[in-house]
């Protein structure tokens, strides 16, 4: 019995070699998870969500299963034309915080990734210690931290009076749009920086030296040089920044205190007030569209390798 037992294992083992001998086996087994994963949390979810999109909801809070448009119509009807209803408003506006919060990551970033890029050693080390040290918070304590920034009575307004340099309260500094865009930009920056790092860590900085030694300035070389070979590093930080920052939630809410409505809270409040889940979802698939087109632009000028650093 003692000599069946081995045998019996080795045969189970080799079978179980054999059976994943093939690659068709190996690659079933590694990407099975990952697909079950996605549906479950990517596939399931969206398919609902678009589903709803197109069905009502009764006075018993009901899914009504007969398709319809109604949903789509109510983001657009008003007393007014379309262009002043609340979902529009929101969705400009949405639109513009993101752009803004994008753009600012992308320039404040830059510069820092190309010191990191060009300098090593501790600081290095230094810089990224302090870019990544506020992901060991929350980000609601984050939020509430630039809350208590903020405000006619806020730290940066009473230490500007108390220093003599104003009279009276900054408007810049109370809560609404410049709140909402610097709060964002401090949650968002990290994921710029380090895929701009990516790509400048992988530039041979020998190109630069070529360009300046042939008579290009240093804007030129930027221009001509720099960009192009680290455009796919921007595209990708420009998407990991823009698009939670499209449907960011937290950060209006607490940095806009009421005075600032995103597309987020606009959704939010129609399903928590009304529980208009058709309404939400409607909406909610403007979303998903200007993320599919971003990255459809995106692709365009960068495969999904230089998206992923390759």
């Amino acid at each position: 019995m003692s000599v069946d037992t081995p045998r019996r294992s080795e045969s189970l083992r080799e079978r179980l070699v054999s059976q994943f001998a093939s690659r068709r086996n190996q690659l079933a087994l590694t990407t099975t998870p990952g697909l079950i994963w996605l549906l479950l949390l990517l596939a399931a979810p969206l398919t609902f969500m678009v589903t709803v999109s197109f069905l009502n909801v009764n006075d018993a809070y009901q899914i009504v299963w007969e398709p319809t448009l109604q949903n789509y119509g109510q983001l657009f009807s008003g007393d007014g034309p379309f262009w002043e209803t609340a979902f529009f408003d929101s969705l400009l506006l949405s639109y513009f915080i993101a752009a803004v919060t994008t753009v600012l990551c992308l320039a404040l970033a830059f510069p820092l990734a190309y010191l990191l890029a060009r300098r090593g050693g501790t600081t290095f080390k230094v810089i990224i210690f302090l870019v990544l040290l506020p992901f060991f918070t929350m980000y609601l304590v984050r939020a509430y931290s630039w809350y208590l920034m903020f405000g006619p009575s806020g730290v940066i307004n009473s230490a500007l009076l108390k220093l003599g340099i104003v009279s009276g309260p900054v408007t810049l500094f109370n809560y609404g749009v410049p709140a909402i865009i610097v709060g964002l930009t401090h949650a968002y920056f990290p994921y710029m920086l380090l895929s701009l790092y990516a790509s400048l860590d992988g530039l041979d900085f020998s190109l630069v030296e070529a360009a300046r030694d042939l008579g290009a300035s240093r804007s030129e070389a930027l221009r001509d040089v720099i960009v192009p070979l680290v455009l796919p590093g921007m595209i990708s930080g420009s998407l990991f920044v823009f698009v939670p920052a499209l449907g960011a939630f937290i950060t209006p809410r607490f940095l806009g205190q009421g005075k600032v409505l995103m597309i987020g809270q606009l959704i939010e409040s129609r399903i928590n007030s009304l529980y208009a889940i058709g309404y939400g979802s409607a909406a909610s698939m403007f979303i998903v569209a200007s993320i599919v087109v971003a990255f459809a632009v995106a692709f365009r000028y960068v495969s999904i390798e230089d998206l992923g650093g390759a």
